[in-house]
């Protein structure tokens, strides 16, 4: 039987495989399903919205390109718009890390079949928090790539070597960093729990022997920010259609409720977010938890109304969506994240390595 995180397996001798040699030969690589392979069904999460994709995405094109083996998509929740995956007409998964509970999302698949040693490593999309969260819910690492959107490619491996190897970076000369630490939320204000709080400050007090460690705060405009990130993303599904989903139509409807000086303002946010960081905290990279608190039993998540959802699931991880704002790189190395301002991507991995070094 297929493993349930797999919405797609390719029938024998049909799966996508790269130059032998190349960067990835002998990598076995699943795709998000919200991501196309061509001769493949996408449904984004929900198999009402399934179609079969005519070409192949270039960020998927690019791994094959690589060598990677390409054999199966992995679930998503329905159009990555929450960071869980419970729906009717799919499997609803576990964490391997905290059973009973969820894996997260939107990633939820992939996360899953990382942790569980299914495959060394999967694809992954994020949002706001999409590769991250889960990551974090599962006890595995997920990477968020720099991007031009909101939305960002990325991968989930149970190491940071591996995540070298995949984008084919190679590891900087270190250097002295100064690092931000921000054990409060900033697009919600939760109650950390008392374990997450303390293994950031265990590994900055350990950062601290070879960087600037610093503590900082929430920005003064934090909440502005998030506002500013909720018209992002509920813009994007003006045009959807809700199909059954209440979370879906809900989304719309809120879209439809824009004025044009909300969107303005929020592209007019985005644009001058890093020269507020900068300002404000003139950080390298900012350490926080991944998470507030161990994820919520499944089901929690769906029972509530869509608008106290929202809220929910930015209480639990109000920490990831800044750096979608940003647009900048962004790790999380289980429940600890560290999040890019002035960092190139092989210099976040540099510093994660480091992180992982000192974790282990």
């Amino acid at each position: 039987m297929p493993h349930p995180a797999f919405t797609f397996v390719a029938p024998p001798g049909a799966a996508l495989t790269g130059p032998l040699g190349g960067r990835l030969s002998g990598w076995s690589i699943p795709i998000k399903d919200g991501t196309d392979v061509a001769g493949w069904p996408t449904t984004h999460g929900n198999p009402a919205r399934a179609y079969t994709a005519q070409a192949t995405d270039p960020f998927a094109q690019m791994l094959i390109d690589a060598g990677a083996r390409v054999a199966a998509k992995t679930l998503t929740s329905e159009l990555g718009a929450t960071c869980y995956a419970e729906r009717p007409g799919v499997a609803v998964l576990e964490s391997p890390a905290f059973p009973g509970r969820t894996p997260g999302g939107s990633s939820a698949g992939a996360a899953v079949v990382v942790a569980d040693g299914t495959v060394r490593a999967a694809h992954g999309t994020d949002a706001g928090g999409s590769i991250r969260v889960p990551a974090a819910a599962c006890g595995v690492v997920g990477l968020k790539l720099a991007s031009r959107d909101l939305s960002a490619h990325g991968f989930f491996t149970r190491n940071v070597a591996d995540l070298f190897t995949l984008t084919g970076w190679t590891p900087p000369a270190r250097r002295r960093l100064r690092i931000g630490v921000l054990t409060r939320g900033v697009f919600a204000d939760p109650d950390v729990a008392e374990g997450r709080g303390a293994d950031v400050e265990k590994l900055a007090a350990a950062l601290g022997r070879a960087h600037e460690v610093v503590e900082i705060s929430p920005y003064a405009e934090s909440r502005e920010t998030y506002e500013h990130f909720s018209t992002t993303i509920t813009r994007s599904f003006k045009d959807v259609d809700p199909l059954d989903s209440g979370y879906i139509a809900w989304l719309k409807d809120q879209a439809h409720r824009l004025r044009p000086e909300q969107i303005a303002a929020a592209k007019a946010h985005t644009r001058a977010l890093p020269a507020l960081l900068a300002a404000q905290w003139g950080v390298d990279a900012v350490l926080s938890p991944t998470i507030a608190f161990d994820p919520p039993p499944l089901g929690y998540f769906p029972a509530l109304r869509p608008e106290a959802s929202f809220h929910a699931q930015t209480e639990w991880s109000p920490w990831c969506s800044v750096f979608n704002m940003l647009r900048t790189p962004a790790i999380a190395l289980a429940g600890v994240h560290l999040g890019s301002l002035t960092l190139s991507g092989p210099e976040l991995l540099g510093l994660a390595a480091q992180a992982e070094l000192l974790r282990a």
